[in-house]
């Protein structure tokens, strides 16, 4: 779903649920839904750490990124105890101004500090997130497994993002009972290209917790907020597969966080109203990869994960190899140029099945 739907949404009141409820699977909830004094109070009883999170490409996004921090400023101190920059260039450039200016955000080059299994693998947006994860617990900044990490995109546009995008999905965590993830879903002004491609292909899959899927108002969608025992049990795609390689786990019951209960229940989605971001080009080129690429990618991890669970099968061999894109320019007496990607991203495991996080997790448990 891209486009407003002519159906009215119906929201949950969580005051009328009550704190310490449980979450409705899937339970869809305005992000205004809490009186900011209220989640305040309540985080300060909780005694939970709030850790924003921003996966960056490079220098070229910190523009964008502090709009986008400037409009969180507020809650710093109250709702959020630290910020990260988690970036997947070498050399930070810009972003290295941003802490002067926002003394609560810090830059982490993930490339510096890899996981040990991560040494050699590509880093697109999955992998400096599993990166800074690890980080974060193995070197004690965060160990309790109730902390909430919630990551933003980078490139969101500031003039669509407020304070209730972190309000929201962090009110969630911190008001239901048993609730690990909260995803936060939204319209798009001009739709959801990709997101409706998979949302029809969802449509045509017959398993009960694919179907549900169906219940998100948006699959893609990068911002989440969940619980640090979330983090460490989903798996990692190095790029763009994040996102639906995480859907696909919990509709497939593949992490099993609460024994009996179906790992979809324990997400919510959170309704911030339209957003935008910088879309990018329908065709990639040699400097930028462009919804092509990034569809290859998201369809490829489907593929792989559905096949691997037996949910799709094939009488022959899946195949694989690079995408070819041709590039347009020459003249039509030229030859044609030809772009070739590769498709598939390296899966990378849970983060609690390293020594050493299993290690700072048993000694917070």
């Amino acid at each position: 779903m891209g486009l407003a739907s002519e159906r009215p949404l119906t929201f949950l009141d969580p005051y009328h649920l009550g704190q310490g409820s449980p979450c409705p699977p899937l339970g869809l909830l305005g992000a205004d839904a809490w009186r900011a004094a209220d989640l305040v109070a309540l985080k300060q009883h909780q005694a939970r750490p709030v850790h924003v999170i921003f996966p960056v490409k490079d220098s070229s996004e910190a523009a964008n990124v502090a709009k986008l921090a400037a409009i969180l400023n507020p809650l710093v101190g109250t709702i959020i105890d630290a910020g990260w920059l988690a970036c997947g260039a070498s050399d930070p450039g810009d972003l290295a101004l941003l802490p002067r200016q926002f003394p609560w955000l810090r830059v982490f080059l993930s490339r510096h500090l890899p996981p040990p299994d991560q040494t050699t693998c590509a880093w697109g947006k999955g992998a400096v997130m599993r990166a800074i994860i690890h980080y974060l617990v193995h070197s004690r900044e965060i160990t309790d497994p109730r902390a909430i990490l919630q990551f933003f995109d980078a490139d969101i546009r500031p003039a669509y993002f407020g304070a209730p995008w972190c309000l929201g999905p962090v009110g969630a965590l911190l008001w239901f009972a048993g609730l690990e993830a909260a995803k936060v879903v939204y319209f798009r002004p001009r739709g959801g290209r990709l997101n409706t491609f998979v949302r029809s292909l969802l449509a045509a899959l017959p398993h009960p917790g694919l179907q549900r899927l169906q219940e998100l108002l948006y699959l893609l969608s990068g911002e989440m907020a969940a619980t640090l025992t979330f983090w460490t049990a989903v798996p990692f795609k190095t790029g763009y597969g994040i996102e639906i390689l995480i859907l696909l786990a919990l509709a497939l019951d593949q992490l099993q966080l609460q024994p009996g209960r179906p790992d979809l229940a324990a997400l919510a989605q959170v309704f911030v109203g339209q957003m935008d971001h910088r879309h990018a080009p329908l065709r990639s080129d040699r400097r930028r990869a462009g919804l092509d690429q990034m569809a290859a990618t998201v369809f490829h991890t489907l593929w792989e994960v559905l096949v691997q669970a037996e949910v799709l099968t094939w009488k022959t061999p899946t195949p694989t190899g690079p995408l070819h894109i041709p590039l347009p320019g020459g003249g039509t007496s030229r030859p044609v140029r030809w772009l070739s990607v590769p498709v598939g991203e390296e899966t990378l495991p849970p983060l609690r099945t390293l020594p050493e996080i299993a290690g700072a997790l048993a000694l917070e448990g």
